[in-house]
């Protein structure tokens, strides 16, 4: 028991010690990272704000901040010199740059035949630094809370980015996109599983599940809309895109349904697993039916996951056209008949996941059918 204690005191102070490297090391680069960016960027030392009023069309009027700005530039060959800018700032967020001492913005410098800086104006916000923080943050809490496993489950988030990236990459190259996320999909499955959960049982089961439950969503979305030939499937949001917009639709898809598949097989199988081993005797019809009550629990809270996921996404247009008075039934139609599909659609792969997860975990775990690895 001593022993135990010891080794789980020295764990602790390692994964401590990792924390504080990793905080440290990420807090000094985000605030010292100008030199890395190619665009230049100012630091604000004073703002000086006066205030207006503007008028629409319709008589409507509305408050306007005018910031005349100081700034020092942090690279570039004008490190160091001091810059006046100006920005405007409204209430509804259309000019929505609110910009304080100490901010960081990018910008564009206008030279003289001698290279020194005739005019200056800014370009965007330097948003890098709130964003690292926000990451730092998750870092920190999920190593925290879940220690080495949640370790793991940051490797799995990284290679997964990983793997994305290296799609997007293939397919502007000229790969065929569907076939590379088919690809891409089956490592997600494997690596997330495994790097998290190890490799055993309860992995193997979630893993199979997954690949049943996905296939037949799929499968199931497909033959629905081949049938119906696409039609109330409206692409107006991806129409900048050079390639056919279904098979991207498709991908989307896919990838959407695959987390909350992924999710439901693993949560089942290491019910499934915890309860076999803690009463290897329990009969396999009590085991289904208590792998039945926790499907059902989590099967509406995911489908409401999945719902309010992409729909999400869409609040700013359809709130737009709310505003401009558009139909609730175009704006269902038209705006968001793609995200209400993928909702569909991966509400179809959570519940087909719940009995396909059950199923396999209890013949593969209690049924001894594979060994541990």
């Amino acid at each position: 028991m001593q022993n135990f204690k010891l080794r789980l005191s020295k764990k602790s102070l390692i994964m401590l010690a990792f924390i504080i490297i990793i905080f440290s090391v990420s807090y000094l680069f985000l605030s010292k990272n100008e030199s890395f960016y190619d665009k230049t960027i100012a630091k604000i030392i004073s703002v000086d704000e006066k205030y207006s009023t503007a008028h629409g069309i319709n008589g409507e009027t509305e408050q306007i901040k005018n910031q005349k700005i100081k700034a020092v530039i942090m690279n570039g060959h004008h490190k160091g010199q001091e810059i006046e800018l100006q920005n405007k700032a409204s209430f509804s967020q259309i000019n929505d740059l609110d910009l304080k001492v100490n901010d960081e913005v990018f910008v564009t410098v206008k030279e003289d035949a001698n290279k020194n800086i005739v005019s200056s104006q800014i370009i965007d916000f330097k948003r890098d630094n709130y964003m690292g923080y926000t990451i730092m943050l998750f870092v920190v809490l999920i190593l925290l809370i879940g220690g080495y496993k949640g370790f793991r489950s940051l490797c799995s988030v990284i290679i997964n980015i990983c793997i994305f990236l290296i799609l997007v990459q293939l397919f502007l190259y000229g790969f065929n996109f569907t076939i590379g996320s088919i690809v891409a999909s089956i490592l997600f499955i494997i690596l997330s599983i495994t790097i998290v959960s190890g490799r055993n049982k309860k992995a193997f089961s979630a893993i199979v599940s997954t690949m049943i439950a996905t296939l037949i969503a799929m499968l199931i979305s497909l033959l629905v809309i081949k049938l119906n030939n696409w039609n109330g499937i409206h692409f107006e949001e991806m129409e900048f895109l050079t390639h056919a917009p279904e098979n991207i639709f498709l991908t989307e898809i896919l990838i959407g349904t695959l987390g909350g598949i992924m999710d439901i097989a693993i949560s089942i199988s290491s019910f499934v697993k915890e309860r076999y081993d803690i009463n290897p005797n329990i009969e396999t019809k009590g085991l289904i039916k208590s792998g039945f009550e926790l499907g059902k629990d989590i099967m509406g809270t995911m489908t409401n996951t999945l719902l309010f996921a992409y729909i999400s996404g869409s609040m700013p247009i359809i709130l737009l056209l709310f505003r401009n008075n558009y139909p609730i039934s175009y704006i269902i139609n038209i705006n968001m008949s793609l995200e209400l599909i993928r909702a569909i659609t991966g509400s179809i792969g959570v519940v087909l996941s719940i009995p396909i997860s059950i199923y396999t975990s209890v013949f593969l775990i209690k049924k001894n059918k594979i060994g541990e690895v």
